[in-house]
């Protein structure tokens, strides 16, 4: 699927949350420390999430993109978001077993899938071009990180 230059700050952020699943997938099966899992989570989330789901809920919101049709993605985007900050506020608080922390690479995942495939697509498809272009100046210096620099390679 082609994406829009527009999008793509948003998507290479989108290919490292898929590597940092996939990381996380390997260091489950290899029963790796949970904690050491945990603290790569919030790395993740302060280095990059945060600012990549505040960027979307602002600039990709239907009212700014002068595209009502898309409430209902946007709304399920921010309903996925809301449960993946409740997982954050979890391993702050609390250490986290192989099976929250699979089940927080799961929603992961998957939340990245459906913006790939159905909401990024629909906004290519509905979006005015002149409307797009202006939020992508919007994004343009979202940081593009790369998880594999985490100190303890808890994957391997």
């Amino acid at each position: 699927m082609n994406r829009n230059s527009n999008l793509h700050p948003l998507s290479h952020q989108h290919h490292n949350g898929l590597m940092a699943v996939l990381l996380l997938k390997k260091g489950v099966q290899k029963q790796a420390n949970p904690a050491l899992m945990q603290d790569f989570v919030l790395r993740l989330w302060e280095q990059e999430l945060r600012r990549h789901f505040l960027a979307e809920e602002l600039h990709l919101n239907p009212g700014v993109l002068e595209t009502p049709g898309l409430q209902l993605h946007f709304d399920r985007m921010r309903q996925e978001h809301a449960r993946i900050r409740e997982f954050i506020l979890q391993f702050r608080e609390e250490t986290a077993d192989a099976r929250v922390i699979t089940a927080f690479y799961e929603l992961l995942e998957a939340h990245i899938r459906f913006e790939e495939r159905e909401f990024f697509e629909a906004i290519q498809d509905t979006v005015p071009p002149e409307v797009l272009e202006r939020a992508g100046k919007q994004l343009e210096d979202l940081p593009a990180g790369s998880c594999d620099t985490y100190p303890v390679r808890f994957w391997e």
